[in-house]
């Protein structure tokens, strides 16, 4: 398909945001739609895991949802052990008043990209790559229109741009948007907690492991641990001889180290025998069903950031007549994975971008309904900001920072047992279970 001259809307960044943010567009009658990603093709990788319930409806809207669910595995609890007695438990059936969707949805990325780009082809929108972004200027014939340019030396003129570029989104940056940590704490820079770095890995077992619970997680003095099972294979990936592929994610103390950029077999396998659950354990004599890492079908590591756009709306050049950019996704805002909050605000995003633009393009540029394009996109930074808090007090109350290690100094009980009792006492109360299970899957704010 040949790179057009202009579009209505260019969506840069072909991930599931930007995929998403097309749909919507789409479904809301907008049909000049430009779709550009910087890499040739998509990421075959799995990283993200989990899409939530309020994702899903918000996903039910574009005609896609049923789709992913059938691809995944539908999760109704989560489980959190001390390595082998269990703390909590969270009950995600407890959803049933409020959503169609009462689980956690196990899908890696890849296939949630691959199901909404079939979507896309079936609506017939074209992703153009390799077209990375380089620079961005206001048109010279129509001052409330922008030119996008490429690194290939192709350029277009868009009457509004949807920024879903990544944490590293040009269209952020050439658009003059700051992008901070909201809740940074000036007079501590430094305090991490255990979780401050992490790896994330999808490996194969030389026999089927012996597991708790479908998902789960561990909690240490050191890290935190999490195991469930993938849907795969990986397309154009080798055969994984029929086997399971796992997704463990770890966090890794700051005393050994940073991580391999792709931690290995052995790498992986010390992680479990280090952190994760002591049925997985290798020592024979303690565990004759051990088993072991047999294959690391793809890993990664991480450090753990967050981060806000200072706006997630602005008119490029600054004037009131600039064209309208709109940041999604991560271009939008980043935090800890903790609750696999990312991509899935992401998508809700996306999903909620096509109305408001559609909106705008219905009443015509002017300053109403540029008002009501950039108060939509508050509430989307408000909510954005809050699942940084979220995230925040999830990923403190497991990793545990120095900070609040240090007021706990005083206590004759250490402060992870304390923390484990919290745990084991409020998981009895299946109002704090449910609670949590409305908390983290986002139908409280969509």
């Amino acid at each position: 398909m040949s790179f057009p001259a202009s579009t209505t809307v260019l969506v840069v960044g072909a991930g599931p945001a930007g995929m998403t943010a097309a749909l919507s567009l789409h479904k809301q009658g907008v049909r000049d739609i430009t779709v550009v990603d910087a890499v040739d093709q998509g990421d075959h990788s799995s990283r993200a895991m989990v899409i939530h319930a309020a994702t899903l409806e918000a996903l039910h809207t574009l005609d896609v949802a049923d789709a992913i669910v059938e691809r995944g595995i539908k999760v109704e609890a989560m489980d959190y052990y001390d390595r082998k007695t269990l703390l909590m438990g969270v009950d995600f059936t407890g959803l049933k008043p409020y959503t169609r969707f009462p689980f956690y949805l196990l899908l890696p990325q890849h296939i949630t990209e691959e199901v909404l780009g079939k979507k896309l082809k079936e609506r017939g929108i074209h992703v153009h790559r390799p077209y990375k972004v380089v620079g961005m200027r206001t048109n010279a014939v129509n001052s409330s229109a922008v030119d996008v340019s490429f690194e290939n030396g192709q350029s277009i003129t868009a009457r509004y741009v949807v920024g879903a570029d990544g944490s590293q989104s040009a269209v952020r940056q050439l658009s003059g948007v700051g992008f901070n940590d909201p809740g940074a704490d000036p007079h501590h820079p430094e305090d991490v907690n255990t979780l401050a770095q992490m790896v994330i890995a999808d490996v194969t077992f030389s026999e089927p492991p012996t597991l708790p619970n479908i998902l789960f997680g561990v909690v240490t003095m050191e890290s935190f641990f999490i195991f469930s099972p993938l849907q795969y294979p990986i397309a154009g990936s080798k055969d994984h001889d029929g086997k399971t592929v796992y997704r463990i994610a770890c966090g890794v103390p700051l005393s050994m180290g940073p991580p391999p950029s792709k931690p290995s077999v052995e790498y992986c396998q010390d992680l479990i025998e280090k952190y994760g659950p002591l049925s997985l354990s290798s020592d024979k004599a303690a565990n004759p069903k051990a088993v072991h890492v047999s294959d690391v079908v793809w890993s990664t590591r991480f450090r753990t950031r967050c981060a806000v756009a200072d706006h997630f709306f602005s008119t490029f050049g600054g004037g009131a007549e600039g064209a309208p950019v709109c940041l999604i996704g991560d271009a939008a805002h980043i935090h800890p994975p903790a609750g696999g909050q990312g991509m899935n605000l992401g998508l809700r995003d996306a999903a909620s971008v096509g109305p408001a633009i559609a909106a705008s393009l219905m009443e015509g540029r002017s300053h109403a309904s540029d008002a009501k394009l950039e108060a939509h996109m508050a509430l989307r930074r408000d909510r954005a900001v809050k699942v940084i808090e979220l995230t925040k007090v999830m990923s403190g109350a497991v990793g545990m920072s120095p900070k609040l290690r240090e007021k706990f100094a005083w206590s004759p009980i250490h402060i992870y047992t304390i923390r484990d009792w919290v745990l084991w006492l409020a998981g009895k109360s299946g109002w704090v279970r449910r609670t949590l299970a409305y908390k983290f899957s986002g139908l409280g704010a969509p």
